[in-house]
Parts: C-alpha cells; structure tokens; sequence
C-alpha cells in the first residue's frame, strides 16, 4: 500500500501555502513524490473560487483580512485561526480518475475523525462537506491539474458562524449562520493537536493509503506569492464546483 506523506505547517500565510500547493501538484505530477497531505491554520482570508456567482458579496482586502481569487470550484469561504484547512495533492490517475470517489473519501475520513472528536457528523447528498446537528462543520472544494488533486478541506476546530459573518461573505453560498465548529457542539475547544492526528490517520484510511509524517523542510519549496498577486497558472486545470 502506497504512502500518504503528511505535513502540519502550523500557522502559515494563504498565499505561501498556495504556492507550496502549486509545487508538490508539480513534482506529483512528474512522479517524484508521492500522495502528499498537507495540514495548517491560516491568518484570516477568503478566497474565491470559480463558482462566484455575479453580484455576491466580496469583501474587499484589509490589514486584518487577506483576499484571494482561486482556481478551486465553489463560491467564497473564509479560513482563519481555529479552523483546520487540509489540502491533499493525490494522483488520481492511480485512483481511476474518479473525482467523485476522491470527494466521498475526503467526506468520510474526515466523518471519522469527527466521531474520534466527539461529534457524531453526516454528509449531505447533494452538498459535499461535512454537516452536524444541521449545521455545516465542514467544507471542501478542490481544483485538478493532470489528474493531480490541490485546494482542498476546511474543518471548523473552534471558529464558527461568527468569524464566517464578519467577513461579510455567504460562505459556500450558504447564510453565515449556518456554520457550526467542533468546540460549539462539544462544548469546549478540541486539541490542535489530536484533531491533526485524527484527520491524517482518516483521510489515509478513506484513500488506501498508509500515514506518514514528513518534515516541512522537506517538501518542495517556490517563490511565495505577494498580497496583490492574482493567481494564474497555465492549464490544464478543471475546478471542482463543490464547496
């Protein structure tokens, strides 16, 4: 069974993480690495996929707030501290190109460890993420470059409808209220650090891969992007319209 090298980058800037998503899709691509799951918190941001409908609500960028445009599918969301974001880079040429497949094992692996968390979640026909006491916990939105998986999950650890609406966003195109976070349906905050654990060991098991952790210092490195930058890179690419 193949490896699924993950990777916690802490706290990291969007559009550092961006770039270092657009390098490991790169060396997957080539073959020179394998399946790679890279785990972080971000300072807040939203970012704006391809599903943006004319006339919703944009923010505009501020000293406290980070605006990106990206290539995933869906429409506008917003990261930031308490919440933790995943972005598998996976080969889907090994997986039959089954994007779908792909999405529901991104689904329930994350389901697994918001059981392991205390929060019995269900996925939604018909609206991809993760959902709990009828409440979004969870979100997920990806782009496809040659078969290669990038953009990816964000599960709400401790961050919920408020940071959602003070972006002034209809995150996924959803009313803010509609967010939840671990931390409101349990009761008290999760530790960081077991959610990471718990997210890597269920993504690893929903994909068929075994769990490895591999060191920052050792995944492929680029030139981050700067505040002010519109993110474009040559094709072909195909957005995923799921949020």
């Amino acid at each position: 069974m193949a490896a699924l090298r993950c990777t916690d980058l802490g706290t990291i800037p969007y559009r550092e993480a961006l770039a270092l998503q657009h390098r490991c899709v790169e060396t997957r691509a080539a073959g020179e690495t394998g399946d790679i799951l890279l785990l972080c918190e971000h300072p807040p941001v939203v970012t704006i996929g391809r599903g943006m409908p004319p006339g919703a609500p944009r923010p505009e960028p501020r000293p406290d707030l980070d605006v990106v445009e990206v290539e995933r599918g869906g429409e506008a969301t917003w990261h930031g501290p308490g919440q933790l974001v995943g972005y598998p880079i996976v080969d889907l040429s090994t997986r039959d190109r089954d994007i779908y497949r792909f999405l529901r094992a991104i689904e329930e692996g994350l389901l697994l460890a918001c059981r392991d968390l205390g929060v019995e979640a269900v996925a939604k026909p018909g609206n991809t993420g993760i959902w709990a006491s009828g409440k979004k916990i969870g979100s997920i939105g990806i782009a496809i470059k040659r078969w290669v998986t990038y953009h990816g999950f964000a599960l709400n650890l401790t961050a919920g409808a408020d940071e959602f609406a003070a972006c002034g966003i209809r995150p996924c195109g959803f009313d803010a209220s509609v967010m939840t976070s671990i931390a409101e349906l349990i009761g008290e905050p999760p530790d960081r650090a077991d959610a990471v654990q718990l997210v890597a060991q269920g993504c690893a098991r929903t994909l068929d891969r075994i769990m490895t952790w591999t060191p920052r210092r050792e995944l492929p490195r680029e030139p981050i992007l700067r505040p002010g930058t519109r993110i474009a890179r040559p094709g072909p690419e195909r957005p995923v319209p799921v949020a």
